[in-house]
């Protein structure tokens, strides 16, 4: 989970449609109001704006394979019947974690107000898996209610997603130590760094584990002593560090 900015109400979500959505909602409940034609559209580019085109609680990226785009409301619907479709409540999420949510009330990590890397960490003994770091059981709640750290669904994902990097890493600091500094190692390292920023899936176990992982340690050694790490490179590992998590 990565901090989001919420971005400006769309346009079409007006104080008079919200009033006459909110209107139709106490009418008929089972009324998906949030779907209206009037402002479905607008409403999902927003919100996938906001997030990057990802869950905003596991990561995944929405919109492919079988992860479509729902809205999760983030304070529940059934129980605050007036924020149904107030811009403020509204999270672009996948249907694993909008299922698991569900009416929940436990206090949880708002995306857009709250900073999540002072709530979660990552295990050390297990790379994948998330680990509550604050007192007030927030970080707890956030991991049992989303079920953050659910093996199949999310802690395989991400996995995979780094193994894929790793073997990459592996690769360049092979290369770097039998042929020396080449110009399109450096420009392989940086994709690997881009695939860890917050548009990415997954991006603060990923950012996480690159910065604590011996082998791109060991490239950047390369690259300082040979005077290549350039201020391309030191920006993005700066808006790497801003989205990981402490190792706990």
């Amino acid at each position: 989970m990565i901090k989001l900015e919420r971005g400006k109400r769309p346009k079409e979500l007006t104080d008079e449609v919200c009033e006459e959505l909110k209107r139709l909602y106490a009418e008929d409940n089972d009324k998906a109001v949030w779907n209206s034609p009037k402002i479905k559209k607008s409403l999902k580019e927003a919100m996938l704006d906001m997030s990057h085109g990802k869950c905003s609680y596991c990561e995944c990226r929405l919109e492919i394979e079988s992860k479509d785009v729902t809205i999760d409301h983030f304070l529940p619907k059934s129980k605050n019947p007036d924020e149904v479709v107030n811009w403020e409540n509204l999270f672009p999420s996948c249907l694993r974690c909008n299922r698991k949510k569900n009416n929940r009330e436990e206090k949880i990590i708002n995306p857009c107000e709250n900073k999540p890397r002072e709530y979660l960490g990552i295990r050390k003994v297990n790379r994948y898996r998330f680990k509550a770091i604050d007192s007030a059981g927030i970080g707890e709640n956030t991991i049992e209610v989303i079920g953050l750290n659910d093996i199949q669904r999310v802690m395989v994902p991400r996995m995979q997603e780094w193994e894929l990097l790793k073997e990459r890493l592996i690769d360049i600091e092979a290369d770097l130590k039998e042929e020396g500094f080449k110009k399109k190692y450096k420009n392989k390292l940086r994709r690997i760094m881009e695939d860890c920023l917050p548009d990415m899936s997954y991006s603060a176990t990923k950012a996480t584990n690159l910065l604590n992982d011996d082998t791109y340690n060991e490239i950047k050694n390369i690259l300082l002593e040979s005077d290549q790490w350039t201020v391309d490179l030191k920006k993005l590992e700066e808006d790497i560090e801003h989205i990981a998590l402490r190792l706990v």
